[in-house]
């Protein structure tokens, strides 16, 4: 699996009745076997914060928290720790635990190969 590229963004209301305003979504574009694949991950934006500070007394996370942010790196460690993501084009996670799962089970080599890679390319 290749990394093409990663982004998250902060969800905003469309209609003034709706909640995307509680929402983030990440995305990971990666070729897999010569084909291009996008995945997308919703989740409560509250879990972000939350992770947040867990994670910055983790010395694997806090190295790469100085630079991206975590909607930006969800979706590529939800690949690198759950590989039936690789088949779907979408996930939304609304458990705290859940989420929180995605980074502690996470491929930390993987991890590191491609966020080292895309930082040299920002």
């Amino acid at each position: 699996m290749f990394i093409q590229h990663i982004d998250g963004i902060e969800l905003e209301k469309e209609k003034p009745n709706t909640s995307e305003d509680f929402f983030n979504r990440s995305e990971a574009t990666f070729d897999l076997s010569g084909n291009i694949h996008t995945f997308h991950l919703l989740y409560v934006r509250y879990f972000e914060e939350k992770l947040q500070e867990e994670l910055t007394h983790q010395e694997f996370w806090k190295n790469h928290l100085n630079t991206f942010k975590i909607r930006e790196i969800a979706a590529l460690a939800a690949l690198s720790s759950n590989s039936a993501f690789l088949k779907r084009k979408r996930v939304y996670i609304n458990d705290y635990e859940e989420f929180k799962n995605l980074f502690l089970k996470a491929n930390e080599e993987f991890l590191t190969t491609e966020l080292d890679r895309i930082k040299k390319i920002k």
